[in-house]
């Protein structure tokens, strides 16, 4: 990187280069952590679950199937298919910030640390 008393046209020059670099990295991201989502359902189909990066809820919806279950039962099923669509949204997220910064970053590898064992 240029000294900026000694060259400074250089300096800013490579400034502005990386401003530009750092700009399409944040437009790369949140185009990707946004394909992040994940769905999963239950193996009979009476609740289906899409969860966002970072796990937000998106979406629940239950079928008709799911009337007959009771409320144990039901709630149950919607928190084992959260947790599916959590984990797989993670790893998305994961992938999504793998694909920007490297797998060998320092933010990848500070997310795969912190996730919860499964």
């Amino acid at each position: 990187m240029p000294s900026v008393f000694e060259d400074p046209e250089g300096f800013l020059r490579d400034f502005e280069a990386r401003i530009t670099a750092m700009a399409q990295k944040a437009s790369s991201l949140d185009e990707a952590l946004e394909a992040a989502t994940a769905t999963a359902k239950s193996e009979n189909g009476e609740v289906r679950i899409k969860v966002g990066a970072g796990g937000a809820l998106q979406e629940i919806h239950l079928s008709s199937q799911a009337s007959t279950l009771t409320p144990r039962t039901l709630a149950a099923m919607i928190k084992e298919v959260y947790d599916q669509a959590a984990i797989q949204a993670g790893d998305n997220s994961t992938r999504a910030l793998a694909d920007v910064f490297g797998e060998d970053s320092e933010i990848v590898s500070q997310v795969r640390a912190n996730r919860p064992e499964v």
